[in-house]
């Protein structure tokens, strides 16, 4: 057997086999054409968006209808905690997440009312009424103990710092792993605790709640979609694949 390096002579053999593949991957690329999804109280009648306060200064106060919540390490010179949740979002009704699609990307914007410290978002572990939740009737507050919440934060967003570290405005930051699980059934279905920076975050962060009255200042979930690739497109391509494979280990005897 002889063997060839002659790249010229195997690219012309490959030809069909790279147009046949090129085909496949165009046909996956179509099929998984992503799309665009918002999630905002009372936009296009959604009304999923669950989200309050509460406060060790007024231990006793159920913050469910307030217009601005926010996080503070030192508010009153005592914490402030809110909580998250994002229901109804998966389904096969217009402008859900389908059975079958992908989350490739997600963000939460918040409409920021006083900028300040931040805060770090762990999944809840048990179920909470925005209604009735209090201070007291959270036993001191949300525990980041593996019980009532996760021991370790999803994200971390903001500084253990007393500065401004997010300014007031539209803030907007990654929400795809929080809602990636979610979709898994490996978390979020309680929702989520945002809990200050301790014990330096003492800048309290505040926005406006879903309970606000302009709709587009609340907090908006956007999420990018896209849908498994069609059996169809999966099989051209892996038969370019191994077509080119084998075209190219017969140039080389």
């Amino acid at each position: 057997m002889r063997y060839t390096n002659d790249l010229s002579t195997i690219g012309h053999r490959a030809a069909p086999v790279l147009l046949l593949l090129a085909m496949g991957v165009a046909a996956s690329h179509a099929n998984a054409a992503t799309r665009t999804l918002q999630f905002q109280q009372g936009l296009n009648g959604y009304g999923g968006t669950v989200d309050t306060q509460i406060r060790a200064a007024d231990p006793t106060v159920n913050y469910g209808a307030e217009l601005e919540i926010g996080v503070d390490a030192s508010d009153g010179g005592a914490p402030t905690q809110a909580l998250l949740r994002f229901s109804d979002l998966f389904g096969s009704a217009p402008g859900l997440i389908a059975p079958g699609e992908t989350i490739v990307s997600a963000t939460l914007t918040l409409n920021i009312t006083s900028g300040g410290s931040g805060f770090l978002l762990h999944e809840m572990l048990q179920a909470w009424n925005a209604n009735s939740i209090t201070w007291n009737s959270a036993v001191g507050g949300i525990q980041a103990n593996g019980v009532e919440a996760a021991l370790t934060p999803l994200l971390t967003v903001g500084a253990n710092e007393g500065g401004t570290v997010i300014p007031g405005g539209l803030f907007s930051f990654d929400f795809t792993l929080p809602l990636q699980r979610l979709q898994a059934g490996q978390g979020g279905s309680q929702g989520w605790a945002l809990l200050p920076w301790l014990p330096d975050g003492t800048n309290g962060l505040d926005w406006y709640s879903a309970e606000w009255a302009e709709i587009a200042e609340r907090p908006l979930l956007t999420v990018q979609v896209a849908p498994i690739p069609e059996p169809g497109g999966v099989m051209l391509m892996l038969a370019g694949t191994l077509l080119l494979a084998g075209l190219l280990r017969a140039g080389r005897r």
